[in-house]
């Protein structure tokens, strides 16, 4: 009889473990099924979370855009009112204003055949031959030295009233020389070469500053003469008249 329930009982044991083993897998696969399906609704809070952030940041940004727009709007109101009021106020009629200054025409001052100048470099006023003939103005100057000041050469010189004026009681002027021409002189058949300085010359309502040739004038009436290089494009000249431009009060005071 044993032998007999011995097959039995263990038929019943291997069939009572293979029951429990599919059991125990899907307890296992449902477990798994719901971690998963907890991690893809955290994930999916998250998302949703991110797009309502996303979506409060659009609608600052599109109101902070209409805050802008509007008050760019009124910038460009405002400019455009301001341009149009300009172009009222430029549209509105000038009244003409005439010159009545005999010393002056077109815009241009008026010279006679001859003028008083100022020279800056000697405080001093000359007369002066207005030469329309002439391309280069030129200045009186006696005792001419040529030296070296800062790599550049200048000259220094006494520039004569008259040839009576003794070289003491003559104008020292120190000016830096532009170039050097060279010039025939009528008595003579060679070139001279010559130094050519600048100076600031006032004249009238001129106030130019002015190449000079420097020659030894004081045989001659005028100590300057003033060439076209000096008056062109700024000055008419007049040989039927003289001292059209006077002298200016404030530098005879000074002078």
């Amino acid at each position: 009889m044993l032998r007999r329930f011995v097959p039995l009982l263990t038929f019943a044991v291997l069939s009572g473990c293979s029951l429990t083993q599919p059991q125990q897998d899907h307890e296992q696969t449902m477990q798994a099924i719901n971690v998963m399906e907890d991690r893809v609704n955290f994930q999916l809070a998250t998302m949703i979370k991110q797009i309502d952030d996303q979506n409060a940041y659009i609608a600052n940004l599109e109101t902070k855009i209409s805050t802008l727009s509007d008050d760019m709007s009124q910038h460009y109101s405002d400019s455009a009112l301001l341009a149009f009021s300009e172009e009222e106020e430029e549209a509105a009629p000038v009244p003409e204003i005439r010159d009545n200054d005999p010393r002056i025409a077109h815009g241009k001052v008026i010279l006679g055949e001859e003028e008083w100048v100022w020279l800056d470099a000697t405080q001093s006023f000359y007369k002066a031959r207005v030469d329309t003939g002439a391309t280069t103005s030129s200045v009186s100057a006696t005792n001419i030295q040529i030296f070296e000041r800062d790599g550049k050469e200048w000259a220094r010189f006494n520039m004569n009233h008259t040839s009576d004026e003794a070289p003491s009681e003559a104008d020292m002027v120190e000016a830096p020389v532009v170039r050097w021409v060279k010039i025939r002189q009528a008595s003579a058949s060679d070139l001279n070469r010559r130094p050519v300085i600048e100076a600031w010359v006032k004249l009238g309502q001129l106030h130019e500053k002015a190449q000079f040739t420097l020659a030894d004038r004081t045989q001659m009436t005028y100590p300057v003469l003033l060439g076209r290089e000096f008056f062109k494009d700024i000055a008419l000249v007049d040989v039927g008249k003289k001292f059209v431009q006077g002298m200016n009060e404030q530098q005879v005071q000074q002078n």
